[in-house]
């Protein structure tokens, strides 16, 4: 089975921004945030240096609207998107019984 990768260059930009910011995100690599979580699940399934470069993009995007908004950082924790996927589901049943229909918590869980 071929399982095809996802391909992509970085643009000429500062390398001595590039690598500041993989070192900082390597540095958190032992925490439990959002940052670690993020390069955890990149590097699963694209590999590491596709990891550590996807999220050095997130740590530069959230310096960037630190430093455009002026309000301090709020870390999300590590399960954000765990928590995020949750909040849809409940709003969907929600949405659901709006409509009116009836929802009935399943014991199976399907995949």
């Amino acid at each position: 089975m071929l399982v095809k990768t996802k391909t992509s260059k970085t643009t000429q930009g500062n390398k001595a921004l590039k690598t500041m910011a993989v070192e900082c995100v390597l540095a958190t690599s032992r925490q439990n945030n959002r940052i670690a979580s993020h390069r955890k699940r990149i590097t699963k399934r694209q590999g590491k240096m596709k990891g550590r470069i996807a999220s050095a993009h997130l740590l530069l995007t959230i310096t960037y609207n630190i430093l455009k908004t002026g309000e301090p950082y709020h870390e999300l924790g590590s399960n954000h998107l765990e928590e995020k996927h949750n909040n849809k589901e409940i709003k969907m049943i929600e949405y659901l019984k709006k409509k009116g229909y009836t929802i009935a918590p399943s014991e199976q869980q399907t995949a």
